[in-house]
């Protein structure tokens, strides 16, 4: 357990943390991109002449790209620039770059764009409006197709008692970071390199070294720290161009978005229908089908990473004898969207938990211990056929009843209560790697993330380094090192941060334990209880009978290099499925099985439909809390984030493409009268993947939230909503007051 400060919180409180937007160099230009004024067209002539005619501009566009790319580079797999046509909104047709961010802009204005007007695909009700049956078409704007059974389905639905099906519908929801992307890059020689706002230096290396075409090891990615970035910030985005510009000006040159361009471009998450079909004989669920639509933008095919990953989810964490689950993911003429914290899960779980709501509900049964009925508990197989581990939902959903049962003792009229219980798989198979730096008074774990405000690289990864040898809460010290000195890790992203670097940095910590025994001449068995400590002059190695001072271990090699360094390496085993269950496509297999239950009361205004959240409580399966404080915090966030989703986000795109919402005037965003005080409870005892039986809590508390409100809104209305976000206007229609 750890109630240590966090090492950041100085830092940012005297507002000396630097963010991508503060980044700057000497001689430094500003970059622009240039972006189209219509969602699809094709390119009939780009003139970046009245924009080269600016003193001190340079610009670039696809004719310029053959001689800024290494010679010899292959095709980029994503266009950069398009050369024919463009498929979105702003999409970026050319860069510029001047000394002022002023005339960067006024530059990327002056470019002259000539575009023929071509069809726009704007929604998935136009391009699928009846629902897909068997042999639907698979070409045109379909991005990707999965498909998977298990069972005997038609006897399930030929012997049900009743057969029940609901259609849900989900907007696109933006991350909304305090800070829009923003970078800053150079190019000397032949090294490449870009400081960042990223979740993700070394897949961003990846991304961009893939784009320009060019050896990963010529490209270095260093991270600022980050101002926020649930998932906007897992891939490369703004780096390219600006790594192109200061090739082009042979200057650094900073790119930053706007916030209007951040709305537009920050790949906001997907838009969806849903259907849910179940068959049922007696009390229980024998059958049920699930089909999906998503609209992924102008997501390239097999690049959609949602589709294949979010259906499992749409099965819900229940055991049922026959299952289909089939998705479709449409291209449209928006720009590619993306992973928004949790990707897709909490829109999955409004519509599986809404429906099980109403299911129950129209069976006269308790909708908890309908569920309680046939969830998952350690041993069961899901419905792509994993064998599920240790999992605390049947006690998390136990606890939310009792919750719940003393809130209706007092419960108002217009008031409702809604419960609801949801899964999350942490992403601790995404290997990685820590090196530990001990010095005679400071230990410090060298890595390559960066803290993105969760607290799982500043503080997760350093608690079971200090657990392992000993050392007070808060000694050990966290180094963020760019991708050319940092040993590799796949990023900070599915709640893996603790789970896996956590976990290469404990490794690191254990193999430093055994390396300091020893030295001190203990055999292996007794360096297990070998411990650091502080002292008057330094760290000491404590060994029970003695302690010797780090300083006297240390080689004279070692102590000119900086301190002693060993390295972890945590590389988890990655979940499988039944590959004969699936049909088409490609399912992702769950990686550790993380539960919550929440309960929400709320208020609901029958003549307009207002909705307002009154009290709420989330209990989670947290395997092993390893920081109380950070935990907590992370579920409270978690939570206002999904009040957020359930009801009032939701990207408006017009017709032509347009996003008609591109502020924080128009966005509406949950304020802190709108978040009510919340019950945080753990449920121990179930352990995961992370360090002694942590399991991840970034995606998870957002999860249930939704779908917990929407269940309350039924209970206290007796109507139903179909739709997130379930704003006023929806609910009053619901309730046909409109």
């Amino acid at each position: 357990m750890s109630g240590a400060r966090r090492a950041d919180a100085p830092l940012k409180l005297r507002g000396a943390a630097a963010y991508g937007t503060d980044l700057a160099a000497e001689g430094m230009l500003w970059g622009a991109l240039v972006p189209s004024p219509i969602a699809h067209g094709r390119i009939r002539s780009i003139d970046l002449a009245p924009a080269r005619a600016l003193p001190g501009v340079v610009a670039i566009g696809a004719d310029d790209l053959a001689g800024l790319r290494p010679k010899g580079a292959p095709p980029s797999e994503t266009p950069i620039f398009p050369s024919e046509e463009v498929v979105y909104r702003a999409q970026p047709v050319a860069a510029v770059a001047a000394p002022t961010r002023a005339l960067a802009r006024e530059a990327a204005r002056r470019v002259r764009i000539d575009l023929e007007p071509l069809e726009v695909w704007g929604s998935i009700d136009d391009l699928l409006p009846e629902w897909p049956e068997d042999g639907a078409p698979r070409t045109g704007p379909l991005n990707a197709h999965v498909h998977a059974r298990h069972g005997d389905l038609e006897g399930a639905f030929g012997s049900a008692d009743l057969v029940f099906a609901e259609t849900y519908r989900t907007s696109g929801v933006h991350q909304v970071p305090l800070e829009p992307h923003a970078c800053l890059a150079w190019v000397d020689g032949d090294r490449w390199t870009v400081e960042t706002s990223t979740q993700t230096p070394f897949g961003c290396r990846e991304d961009v070294a893939s784009t320009l075409g060019i050896p990963e090891s010529q490209l270095v990615v260093n991270g600022s720290w980050v101002g926020g970035a649930f998932g906007a910030k897992g891939s490369a985005l703004l780096e390219p161009y600006a790594l192109l510009l200061a090739k082009a000006s042979g200057r650094p040159v900073k790119l930053q978005l706007s916030y209007p361009e951040e709305f537009q471009l920050g790949r906001s998450t997907l838009p969806s229908v849903i259907r849910i079909e179940s068959a049922v004989r007696g009390r229980t669920v024998v059958g049920r089908r699930v089909r999906l639509v998503l609209d992924t933008g102008a997501s390239l095919p097999g690049r959609d990473f949602t589709l294949g990953y979010s259906a499992g989810f749409l099965l819900g964490p229940y055991s049922i004898p026959a299952v289909e689950v089939e998705g479709y993911a449409l291209r449209t003429h928006k720009p590619p969207f993306g992973p928004h914290r949790a990707p897709f899960v909490p829109q999955c779980t409004f519509a599986i938990e809404s429906h099980t709501d109403h299911l129950a509900r129209r069976l006269g049964l308790d909708p908890v211990e309908f569920r309680r009925a046939s969830v998952w508990t350690e041993g069961s197989t899901t419905g792509l056929g994993q064998t599920v581990g240790p999992f605390g939902l049947d006690a998390a959903l136990a606890r939310a009843s009792a919750i719940a049962r003393a809130w209706r003792e007092h419960l108002p009229p217009g008031h409702g209560i809604g419960i609801a219980g949801g899964f999350w798989s942490t992403g601790t198979g995404a290997g990685g790697e820590a090196r530990l730096r001990l010095t005679p008074t400071e230990l410090w774990i060298e890595q390559g993330e960066r803290e993105i405000g969760s607290g799982s690289v500043i503080r997760g990864i350093a608690v079971g380094v200090e657990a392992t040898l000993g050392l007070p809460p808060g000694t050990v010290r966290v180094a963020f090192l760019d991708t050319a000195h940092a040993p590799f890790d796949s990023g900070v992203f599915g709640s893996r941060t603790v789970g896996a670097l956590g976990q290469a940095a404990e490794k690191a910590a254990e193999a430093l334990r055994a390396e300091l025994g020893r030295r001190c001449g203990r055999p292996e068995a007794e360096s297990a209880k070998l411990t650091l400590r502080p002292g008057p002059d330094g760290l000491e190695v404590d060994l029970g009978d003695r302690r010797r001072p780090v300083r006297e271990l240390l080689t004279a090699a070692e102590l000119a290099d900086g301190g002693l360094k060993v390295e972890g390496r945590h590389y988890g085993r990655s979940g499988t499925i039944d590959e004969r269950r699936v049909l088409e496509g490609s399912f992702h297999p769950f990686n550790d099985f993380v539960g919550a239950a929440h309960v929400a009361e709320v208020a609901v205004d029958p003549e307009i439909g207002s909705v307002e959240v009154v009290r709420y409580a989330a209990i989670h399966d947290a395997g092993r809390v390893v920081d109380p404080v950070t935990a907590r915090a992370g579920i409270e966030g978690g939570v206002a984030m999904g009040i957020g989703t359930a009801l009032l986000e939701e990207t408006q795109w017009g017709p032509d493409g347009r996003l008609e919402n591109p502020s924080l005037l128009d966005y509406r965003l949950p304020t802190l009268a709108e978040v009510p005080r919340l019950e945080v409870e753990f449920i121990e005892g179930f352990p995961g993947a992370g360090p002694r039986g942590a399991k991840g809590l970034g995606e998870p508390p957002i999860v249930p939230v939704p779908a917990a409100i929407a269940n309350a809104v039924f209970d206290a209305v007796g109507v139903p909503v179909f739709e997130l976000p379930m704003t006023s206007e929806r609910v009053a229609r619901a309730l046909k007051r409109l």
